[in-house]
């Protein structure tokens, strides 16, 4: 590995952030107001943040790279597993012409879960071989674990269905297997139509571009990069000690990365694009996802065995850095107890806490300011303030809506839908356009207190938090609007499947190390 040089006063300045959230801690929870529902409430949302901020900041301290290992002729056997549910045949092709054309490979295994005909005589002309199945128990989990039994190849390659991988794929990941211990190499998700409004500005910002660009890299450094559930390389016998991908939630990616981390195994991140998959195409997919991966990881955390919290082989900082990757879906409903606090307050003219408001007003901003500051140094160019704010306030949400996979048995595996209009139900987009008036509701109520008179210091620091809110739910809402009225198509809407796969081969040469997801 290829630890990254960082300035100098990078630990300097996580150590300083250290002692600031102790010393905020130590006071905020002496000054809860008891006597009001929402002062306890607002201490322990607040507590949240802070503790979500110092396993962030944990996991973020160091980065490191994979040095380069591309290999010249490949000796290994290779399969590549392509798991299949219902997407079109018009999604599905380009990645068969792919895989069939990626060097080194042994066999390509098409594992169709809706027993197609016409994928099945797809692959056939391809060349590949097909693997269907009349139950979709474990869903792609399940699917994967199916296509197991039809190879005996020493590595796999999973992709997902849309996912387009370039033809040097194995030439570039094979050569880390040469340590016995490695377990599986993941390369980023990026995709090939960055018109999605998961993109932003010319410098091709994307949603999870902090994710793939800033974390992952972080996580080579501590032996605990995610697999992700394509675009990646697995050594079959780190499958099998694992028990097989993990069927039984709905994050079968994080789900089988912990498990075979907790089997002993290390695993690689390396930051080059290899497939170009398509993101989601509107607000409804975009919503169907970020619930799954919410519900999947609450529910693995906090109700399966499998839990890092008390889970069996993990090191402290991977099991740190899996903490800390799933309890930020618990992000949606503190979002939600900021709004109510400020509201009660303004209401009842009772602060949350005893003392000044005006102090802990100045107190809490300026910690806020600093935490975001140290977020975006840390983040190594990959946070954007406001773009990845705004989307902070969009998956406020489907987490919300995750929440039921704590008190129920949700486990929706459904399968994103490609190839989609822009537009979405009115039904969805009303419930964040809610969110948005809730929010300027709030904010209006702060305006008019000041206006009036009335409890001034709670409505002028209450009316300072709720405007950042509602300024990142504006920003969300107004790209959303102009994203769906914008004219044409997409430009790969009209090219044959093969096509396609010569333009995404095409367009990937300038721009291989660009992690665009």
């Amino acid at each position: 590995m290829i630890v990254h040089r960082d300035p100098r006063w990078f630990p300097a300045l996580f150590w300083t952030f250290l002692a600031l959230a102790t010393a905020f801690v130590v006071w905020r929870t002496a000054v809860v107001n008891w006597t009001v529902w929402y002062g306890p409430a607002a201490w322990l949302i607040e507590l949240f943040g802070v503790l979500t901020s110092i396993c962030f900041m944990l996991t973020l301290r160091r980065a490191a790279s994979a040095a380069p290992r591309t290999v010249e002729e490949v000796r290994e056997t290779v399969d590549i597993l392509i798991p299949t549910a219902n997407e079109p045949p018009l999604v599905l092709e380009p990645t068969v012409i792919g895989a069939m054309r990626v060097r080194g490979v042994r066999d390509v295994l098409v594992l169709d879960d809706g027993d197609r005909p016409e994928v099945r005589e797809m692959a056939a002309r391809h060349g590949a071989r097909y693997v269907a199945r009349t139950t979709n128990e474990g869903a792609k989990a399940g699917n994967l674990n199916n296509g197991l039994r039809y190879t005996d190849a020493e590595f796999v390659v999973t992709l997902d269905a849309d996912h387009i991988p370039l033809p040097e794929f194995i030439e570039r990941t094979v050569g880390y297997f040469d340590d016995p211990r490695v377990g599986f190499v993941q390369s980023p998700q990026s995709f090939y139509n960055q018109e999605s409004f998961t993109f932003r500005g010319d410098r091709g910002w994307h949603e999870q571009g902090m994710f793939y660009g800033g974390i992952q890299p972080t996580k080579n450094y501590t032996n605990s990069a995610i697999y992700t559930g394509t675009s990646a390389m697995l050594r079959r016998a780190a499958i099998d000690s694992a028990g097989g991908f993990a069927p039984d939630t709905p994050t079968e990616d994080i789900h089988t990365s912990l498990r075979i981390h907790a089997r002993g195994w290390k695993s690689i991140y390396l930051g080059e694009s290899l497939a170009y998959g398509l993101e989601v195409e509107n607000l409804r997919e975009y919503y169907r996802t970020r619930r799954r991966w919410a519900a999947g990881s609450l529910r693995l955390l906090f109700r399966h065995p499998d839990s890092p919290l008390r889970v069996r082989g993990l090191t402290g900082w991977q099991r740190l850095n899996y903490f800390s990757a799933m309890v930020t879906h618990l992000q949606g409903p503190t979002r939600v107890l900021y709004l109510l606090a400020p509201l009660a307050a303004l209401i009842t003219g009772v602060a949350p806490v005893t003392g000044p408001y005006s102090q802990y007003g100045f107190a809490f901003l300026a910690f806020t300011v600093v935490s975001v500051w140290i977020v975006v140094v840390f983040g190594r160019g990959h946070y954007h303030l406001l773009h990845s704010e705004a989307f902070g306030v969009a998956d406020t949400v489907p987490m919300i809506s995750a929440l039921r996979a704590l008190i129920g048995d949700d486990r929706k595996f459904g399968v994103t839908v490609k190839r989609t209009d822009r537009t979405s139900s009115g039904a969805l987009k009303n419930t964040y356009r809610l969110y948005a008036l809730a929010s300027l509701a709030v904010l209006t109520l702060a305006v008019v207190r000041l206006v009036q008179g009335e409890h001034v210091a709670i409505a002028a620091w209450a009316g300072a938090f709720i405007a950042l809110s509602t300024g990142y739910a504006a920003t969300f809402l107004i790209s959303m609007e102009r994203y769906e009225r914008a004219p044409g198509e997409p430009w790969y809407a009209t090219l044959t499947p093969a096509e396609l796969y010569d333009a995404v081969v095409a367009r990937s040469g300038t721009r291989r190390r660009l992690v665009t997801a």
